[in-house]
C-alpha cells in the first residue's frame, strides 16, 4: 500500500487560478466530462467521488446542464468522499446538496448512487458499511477514476481533520469521526481516509474564499509544517489537480 502521508510538492500538483467561483466551476464541470469520456472509452466505467459543502454546488449545477447528454451516467458510480452524520433529507446532508443539484437532475441509475447509509446505528457502522461498498469499485488497482475534495480553513479535506486519528488510518477505505469543533456543522463525519483518496487516479481540489487563503499560501509554499494539513498529504495516483479562485489564492499570486 502507498505510504499515504508524504506531502506533495508544487511542482507535482497541477494548479490553475480563476477569476471567481463561476469561472472556476465551469471549468471543473469541463474537466469532470473530460474525465467521465476517457474513463468509460478506456474501461467501460467512470467511478466518481464527490465533495459535499457549498464550493462544489455550481459544479454540480453544469454538470446536470451543460453536460447531461454528453456523460454515460449509466456507466458512472457515484460514491461521497465524507458525509455528515444526519438523515439524508436534512439539509446538513452532502448527499441532499448532490441529489438536489446534480443526481435528481441526470439519468443515472438508483443503484449507481452509493450513498454513505446515515440510517445506520452509530457512525462507526456506517463507516464499516461505507468502507465495504468503497472496496468493491476498486478497478485495476485504483478505487476510483476522479475524486473532488476542498480545503477547509483549517486545511482539512473531506473529513479528515488536523490532529485526528483519521488522519493515520492505513487500512480501512472509510472510518467515523467526531464531530468537529472548529468548523460547522458540529455534527459526527464518516470520511473516506487517505488509502482512498491516495488511490483514485485523478483528485481536483475546488478552493475559493479568502478565509482559505493562509493554508492554501502554506501548502503551496511546500513548507515543512504545511504537513498538518490533511489536505496537504493527498496526492493521487495520476494527477493531483487544484483549482483555485483568486480570492483564496495568496496575496504575491493574486496580483500577478
Amino acid at each position: 500500500m502507498r505510504d499515504p502521508t508524504p506531502v506533495t510538492s508544487i511542482a507535482s500538483r497541477d494548479v490553475r487560478t480563476f477569476s471567481d467561483l463561476d469561472t472556476l466551476s465551469s471549468a471543473a464541470a469541463d474537466e469532470f466530462m473530460a474525465f467521465a469520456l476517457a474513463s468509460v472509452a478506456a474501461r467501460g466505467r467512470f467511478t466518481m467521488a464527490l465533495a459535499g459543502g457549498n464550493t462544489p454546488r455550481r459544479t454540480y449545477e453544469l454538470l446536470a446542464t451543460r453536460h447531461r447528454d454528453a456523460i454515460d451516467w449509466a456507466r458512472t458510480d457515484i460514491v461521497f468522499g465524507d458525509e455528515r452524520f444526519v438523515a439524508a433529507d436534512d439539509a446538513r446532508s452532502n448527499y441532499k446538496m448532490a441529489r438536489e443539484a446534480l443526481l435528481s437532475r441526470v439519468p443515472i441509475p438508483r443503484e449507481r448512487v452509493h450513498a454513505v447509509p446515515t440510517d445506520a446505528a452509530t457512525p462507526d457502522d456506517a463507516a464499516s458499511a461505507y468502507g465495504q461498498t468503497l472496496a468493491t469499485l476498486t478497478n485495476a488497482g485504483a478505487t476510483v477514476d476522479l475524486v473532488l475534495l476542498g480545503v477547509g480553513p483549517d486545511g482539512h479535506t473531506a473529513s479528515l481533520f488536523p490532529g485526528s486519528p483519521a488522519v493515520e488510518e492505513r487500512a480501512r477505505y472509510a472510518v467515523a469521526v467526531a464531530a468537529p469543533t472548529a468548523v460547522q456543522p458540529a455534527v459526527p463525519r464518516v470520511t473516506a481516509t487517505l488509502p482512498f483518496l491516495n488511490g483514485a487516479r485523478t483528485a481536483m481540489f475546488l478552493i475559493t474564499g479568502a478565509d482559505k487563503r493562509p493554508v492554501v499560501a502554506e501548502i503551496l509554499s511546500g513548507a515543512e509544517s504545511a504537513r498538518r494539513y490533511p489536505a496537504a498529504m493527498v496526492a493521487s495516483r495520476e494527477r493531483t489537480i487544484w483549482l483555485i479562485d483568486r480570492t483564496a489564492l495568496p496575496v504575491d499570486r493574486s496580483n500577478t
